[in-house]
């Protein structure tokens, strides 16, 4: 590879402190959009953005669709397309207006970065995806082991996960302060908890089953009256290391500090449903899980609307577009249902089998 253009460090550096400093937007975001311009400069060869051509974008998308993930070998999420050549039509319209870059390329040459309208559906498009079935969920939860400080942490952070529907970026910076044990509910402060776009509401339990709560409750109790944590304490803390008696390195109960990263969160997760037998769902999928669990709670609209806010989501059509699609047997199944029936035989006129 070659090495990388100065030019290329400088506006970069600007860009992506205009986008923190002038459009709000979060650390994470941020991260995402360098990732997605260093991503663009690998396949370049670290080329001077000023030798932009539309073949080069062009070039680039084809590449995107070819490529295989390192780890697991199959082609990149849709998602993940997506998300990088929009992160790419951004930062290439943005430099449209910089000088030294308007002679250079213009706003019709960033749009060459827009994703097709095939990747662009698969993305958005809110198609079914496999998730854990609320009877899933709860035998995962379940079965995890609570013999250690840290086994009753990470059973109470898949507790909370399953009775909130929270992100794990929310879980890991979660204070004491906010957990109102009495009141049954979470309070999602976008001041102290990296909630997505610094939201701030109020998450009640889901009813999915006291045991769950009681889980919570107990690390909670063990935290503030064995630890002697505080308000301002995390509710999961990363675990301690440090020299053993053997001197190799071994776990040394909590530190007063969260994890760094999200990363934490979805390993707990996935050795959860493992260890009960399950595939291995990612955290976010359990949102999935408690828009399935709303059909047999929910009867009026305003019932759903409380739901979709329980989430943290302001608008109820997010919660239908994101997280509602319906599994193929389920549709099949309630479209079979309103077909006419044969008086006489209680039978379905048409049987599709």
């Amino acid at each position: 590879m070659k090495m990388r253009s100065s030019s290329n460090v400088r506006i970069r550096r600007k860009y992506l402190l205009w986008l923190k400093e002038a459009r709000g937007l979060s650390d994470a975001s941020v991260d995402r959009a360098a990732a997605s311009i260093a991503r663009f400069e690998a396949v370049t060869g670290g080329a001077d953005f000023k030798s932009f051509h539309v073949e080069k974008a062009r070039a680039f998308k084809r590449r995107l669709e070819s490529e295989t993930n390192a780890r697991t070998g199959r082609p990149l999420s849709a998602g993940l397309i997506d998300g990088t050549l929009r992160d790419l039509k951004a930062f290439f319209g943005w430099l449209a207006d910089q000088p030294s870059y308007r002679s250079k390329l213009s706003h019709a040459d960033a749009a060459y970065f827009t994703p097709s309208r095939r990747v662009a559906k698969s993305a958005h498009g809110g198609a079914w995806r496999d998730h854990p079935s609320p009877e899933q969920a709860a035998h995962a939860v379940r079965s995890m082991p609570g013999e250690t400080l840290i086994e009753r942490r990470d059973r109470a952070m898949m507790a909370l996960l399953y009775l909130t529907g929270g992100r794990d970026g929310a879980l890991i910076t979660l204070r004491i302060r906010n957990i109102d044990l009495r009141g049954r509910c979470v309070h999602f402060s976008g001041r102290d908890v990296e909630t997505k776009f610094g939201k701030m509401f109020t998450s009640w339990f889901f009813p999915i089953g006291e045991e769950f709560e009681q889980y919570v409750a107990e690390w909670v109790s063990e935290l503030r009256e064995k630890l002697f944590f505080g308000p301002g304490d995390p509710v999961f803390p990363r675990q301690a290391t440090g020299l053993g008696e053997d001197g190799s390195f071994a776990a040394q109960g909590l530190e007063r500090a969260p994890y760094a990263n999200t990363a934490r969160v979805a390993a707990i997760c996935k050795s959860a449903f493992e260890g009960a037998g399950l595939p291995a769902f990612t955290p976010h999928l359990l949102r999935k899980t408690l828009v399935d669990l709303a059909s047999s709670h929910c009867r009026t609209p305003e019932e759903f609307k409380a739901w979709s806010q329980n989430l943290g989501h302001e608008d109820v059509m997010t919660t239908f577009r994101s997280y509602g699609a319906v599994a193929p047997g389920r549709q099949r199944d309630l479209i079979y249902r309103m077909r006419p029936v044969d008086e006489e035989e209680g039978e379905a006129l048409f049987d599709p089998c």
